[in-house]
């Protein structure tokens, strides 16, 4: 196996995807020159896969591929070699980062002879071995030790060329050093040279650009400016979520961000409800549960879901007017529910009414929106059945609206996977069936509204039943484009802003704007028909792009025969066209 293929080809897989391929690709390479019998590139893999199950956290695993790498070492006859020597340094990086400094450092101690008695005094090999150090020191509470070697990789790295990536790492450990000595300043001179440097670099970020962001927000936060702790740590998160997904590093960057967080909007950014009531569970609902009903913890699904723009991701600084702030839900299982729910709501209303500014003004309509429930019966409520729906029927019957209204928002956790389980369910939308018979029923009442009464109703001066007639039109026209989308229109106040949200038909949003914007006067009669008949035809267009229609007649209704014939069950196809329950 030819190395030097391998390492351009991992280096583009790390700056093109995620980690998981990485690690695939190096593993098949493991086996490929394990087959050939070619040990000194087993060797060179060993060492990347150690490398991959070290920044996922896997430790044990790190250890043992390390240890198969010590065995290839003696087998080739190496010891004492620079690859001895790095072997060492990466099992020792393994033992720092699983909490065993002082392990650590005799590898550390022995691959520092080895360098040494290679000539790579000045060499990156020697520069990353002190950045090791450095950080073990560090774990073992010797800060001046910890800052001389910082020092000492910092001196090698600054004289080498081609090595921008080491040199912003060095800047960033060198800074964290600093600031435990209490220099800040310096901290921060290494810290924008670290930043300007990964900013510069090219493709994805790279995954040590996150230690440099969670350093400069660290710093900010211990300055008292929040506001630049909290753009500092959202930026880590981002760069190692891209690269490594949600792990250890991301939880702990998390809890720095939440603790920045608290008390503080970002300037100039308003912070949108659900990001609210995530940081107050975060913030306060995890101590109660950790501390009140621990036990009780893998029964609960948490998030906010229900009614409340804020749950759509709709809401303005209008929506806080009324049954906005911090708050969130805890479903259980009703048999659950029932043995500790009231306890648990006892302990919910205890909960500090006010958090980063926002106080909740609870109105009568919107109580009971938050707070502890039974998952059977929070569906039960909206749907009127306690999980998905048992057949046809039950899905006809169940409103649209209120459909949208349980699939919506957030789940922050769900432990026994039941409340989503039933929400994936409904995500994956209606029945074929049961669509196909609500779109007919959408189609008829187009045909009847926009393309048939509007214009005799205006005709005859009866002006009331046509506003009637265009606004049913418009409400239908909004429905029959969510049904082709394959998702549930929310109730009437945020249909329209929803709509922004789709994929097909997004053209027909604006035409029905401009038609509820035309006055019914005998002058805009032809405008607005036209209109009308330009929707319905898009509409159209769009059916027999999903295989529902056929043939080119404008007017819906000669359609919905053949659309009836579609369904097969029944109960549903033997109702009249126009029958919904919606």
């Amino acid at each position: 196996m030819e190395t030097g293929n391998f390492f351009r080809e991992l280096d583009s897989i790390f700056q093109t995807k995620n980690i998981s391929d990485a690690e695939k690709f190096v593993i098949n390479s493991m086996e490929r020159a394990l087959e050939e019998k070619d040990f000194p590139s087993l060797l060179a893999v060993a060492n990347e896969l150690g490398g991959i199950y070290r920044v996922t956290n896997r430790f044990e695993e790190a250890m043992k591929i390390y240890g198969v790498a010590a065995d290839l070492i003696r087998l080739l006859g190496l010891e004492n070699t620079i690859q001895h020597g790095t072997t060492l340094l990466n099992l020792g990086s393994v033992h720092t980062e699983a909490k065993e400094a002082a392990e650590a450092l005799k590898l550390y101690k022995k691959a520092e002879i080895i360098f040494r008695n290679a000539g790579l005094d000045q060499d990156y090999q020697m520069a990353a071995l002190y950045n090791n150090m450095s950080h073990a020191y560090d774990k073992l509470e010797m800060p001046v030790e910890a800052m001389g070697y910082a020092e000492k990789a910092f001196a090698v790295i600054r004289k080498l060329k081609g090595y921008e990536t080491e040199l912003a790492t060095s800047c960033t450990t060198l800074a964290a050093r600093c600031a435990k000595v209490q220099k800040q300043e310096e901290a921060l001179q290494y810290l924008r040279e670290a930043e300007e440097i990964f900013r510069k670099l090219p493709g994805k970020p790279n995954p040590h650009y996150a230690a440099t962001l969670n350093s400069l927000g660290e710093l900010f936060y211990r300055r008292g400016n929040r506001e630049e702790a909290v753009r500092y740590f959202e930026k880590a998160l981002e760069v190692i979520r891209e690269n490594y997904g949600e792990n250890q590093s991301f939880a702990e960057v998390s809890k720095n961000l939440i603790k920045a967080r608290d008390g503080v909007i970002p300037q100039g950014k308003r912070m949108k409800g659900l990001a609210l009531s995530e940081a107050y569970f975060n913030e306060h609902g995890r101590k109660m549960i950790e501390e009140g009903f621990p036990e009780y913890k893998r029964y609960m699904a948490i998030g906010l879901v229900g009614e409340g723009s804020e749950c759509f991701g709709f809401d303005d600084e209008l929506s806080e007017s009324h049954d906005f702030g911090p708050g969130f839900c805890i479903w259980l299982p009703d048999e659950i529910y029932q043995s500790i729910g009231r306890k648990m709501k006892e302990a919910y209303e205890r909960l500090p009414k006010e958090f980063w500014g926002k106080r909740r003004i609870e109105t009568f309509e919107g109580g009971g929106r938050i707070g502890v429930f039974s998952i059977q019966e929070f569906y039960k409520k909206y749907i009127g059945c306690s999980g998905i729906p048992a057949d046809h029927l039950e899905w006809l019957f169940a409103p649209e609206t209120s459909l949208s209204t349980v699939t919506n928002g957030k789940l922050f956790e769900d432990n026994p996977g039941e409340f989503t389980r039933i929400r994936t369910g409904l995500l994956a939308f209606y029945p074929e069936d049961v669509r196909l018979k609500k779109l007919a029923a959408r189609m008829a009442m187009l045909s009847q509204t926009g393309q048939y009464n509007y214009e005799r109703c205006m005709k005859r001066n009866e002006h009331a039943a046509a506003y009637l007639s265009c606004s049913e039109f418009i409400r239908t026209a909004v429905s029959t484009v969510y049904l082709l989308n394959r998702r549930y229109m929310p109730f009437y106040k945020w249909m329209f802003r929803g709509m922004e949200e789709l994929l097909r038909l997004r053209e027909v949003k604006p035409m029905l704007e401009q038609l509820a914007s035309m006055q019914d006067t005998h002058e805009n009669i032809k405008n607005k028909v036209a209109i009308m008949e330009e929707i319905c035809a898009k509409i159209r267009d769009e059916l027999e792009t999903q295989g529902i229609v056929k043939g080119p007649d404008p007017f819906l209704n000669s359609h919905c025969r053949d659309v009836m014939s579609l369904i097969s069950d029944p109960r549903i196809k033997n109702l009249p066209v126009m029958f919904d329950a919606r």
